[in-house]
C-alpha cells in the first residue's frame, strides 16, 4: 500500500511547508497532497473558520522544492472555478511538475460556500461532470470545440497543453452519483473520512457499476483519505476532522483494513501534528509502518 501526506494549509512560514514536503519525499511517501476551500462560514458551519491557502499555488510552490513526489488536490470544488481558467492552471502545473500532478476534484458540499461565491448548489453535479469534460478535451485538442450546458465555443485554441495531453483525475465524494462520476469521468475514485465499513459500500457500489457496464478496474485508482494520530487508547474524532487517534499498533490494524478492501494508496493527514510534523513522521516511521500490508 502506498502512503501519501497531506500538507498543512495554514499560512506558517513558507520554510516550514518545504521542510515537510522535502521530508515526505525523503522517506518515501508517494505523494502530496492540499486539499479546497475558498471562503468559509464564520460561525455555525461543520468546518471552523481556518485560513486555508489557495491549493493550486501551493503545490505550486511544493512543485519547486521537490523532485520525484506526486502532487495531488484532495479535491478540488469544480463549481467554484471556471474550468478553462483551471485547465490553464492545472496544465502549468503539470508542466512545471515535469507530469507528477494528480488532479482529485469532487462536486463540494457547502451551501454557504456556494451562496457565498454565486455557484449554484442545486447544479453543482452536473457543472462539476461538465467541467471534467472541457478539461479534457481542452488539454487533449490543438484545437478544441466543446458544447455543453454552461459553456460552448467553436475553433479556440488553448496551450500549453499537460505531458501527453492528460492529466489523472480522481473523483472525490461519497454519493452513488459520485461513484458514477469517477467510474465514468475519472481515472480513480478518491474517497475521504470513511470508516473502512463505509468504503466497503461505497467500494461495492463502484464495482457493480463497473460491472454493470462490462468493465474491469484494472488501472482504475482506488484511494482514500484518513486522519489520524497518536494516543494511548482508541479514540475517533467527529465533526469534519473525523478520524482516529490510537496507539501505534491499533492505527496499522486500522490503515491494513483500507489495504484489504483494496485500496492502494492512503493519503495520512496527521491530527495534531500541525506544529511537530516531524516527531509524527518520525514516529509513524518506527512503530506503524512496518506493520502495514
Amino acid at each position: 500500500m502506498k502512503l501519501g501526506l497531506q500538507l498543512a494549509q495554514n499560512p506558517a512560514a513558507p520554510e516550514e511547508i518545504a521542510q515537510a514536503a522535502r521530508a515526505a519525499e525523503q522517506r518515501g511517501y508517494a505523494s502530496l497532497w492540499v486539499s479546497d476551500h475558498l471562503l468559509l462560514p464564520a460561525a455555525g458551519s461543520p468546518l471552523p473558520p481556518l485560513e486555508i491557502m489557495e491549493p493550486v499555488v501551493l503545490l505550486s510552490y511544493a512543485a519547486a522544492v521537490t523532485r520525484t513526489i506526486r502532487l495531488g488536490t484532495s479535491v478540488l470544488v469544480l463549481p467554484y472555478r471556471n474550468p478553462v481558467h483551471l485547465a490553464k492552471e492545472l496544465a502549468t502545473l503539470a508542466i512545471v511538475s515535469r507530469g507528477r500532478l494528480i488532479a482529485g476534484v469532487g462536486s463540494g458540499w457547502l451551501e454557504a460556500e456556494f451562496r457565498a461565491l454565486g455557484a449554484s448548489y442545486p447544479r453543482r453535479g452536473a457543472f462539476t461532470d461538465e467541467a471534467i469534460r472541457l478539461m479534457r478535451t481542452l488539454w487533449a485538442s490543438e484545437e478544441a470545440q466543446f458544447k455543453g450546458e454552461f459553456f460552448e465555443f467553436e475553433s479556440m485554441r488553448f496551450g500549453p497543453r499537460p505531458p501527453a495531453g492528460s492529466i489523472p483525475i480522481w473523483v472525490g465524494g461519497q454519493s452513488r452519483r459520485a461513484i458514477r462520476r469517477a467510474l465514468e469521468l475519472g481515472d480513480g475514485y478518491h474517497g475521504s473520512r470513511l470508516t473502512a465499513e463505509e468504503l466497503s459500500v461505497r467500494l461495492r457500489w463502484l464495482r457493480d457499476a463497473a460491472a454493470a457496464r462490462g468493465r474491469g478496474l484494472d488501472g482504475f485508482a482506488l484511494t482514500h483519505r484518513v486522519y489520524l494520530g497518536f494516543a494511548d487508547r482508541w479514540t475517533e474524532t467527529g465533526g469534519y476532522f473525523r478520524g482516529v487517534l490510537a496507539p501505534p499498533d491499533r492505527l496499522a490494524d486500522y490503515l491494513n483494513r483500507f489495504a484489504r478492501l483494496g485500496i492502494e494508496e492512503m493519503v495520512i493527514v496527521p491530527l495534531g501534528a500541525a506544529s511537530r510534523l516531524e516527531s509524527f513522521l518520525d514516529r509513524f516511521e518506527r512503530e506503524v509502518r512496518p506493520r502495514l500490508d
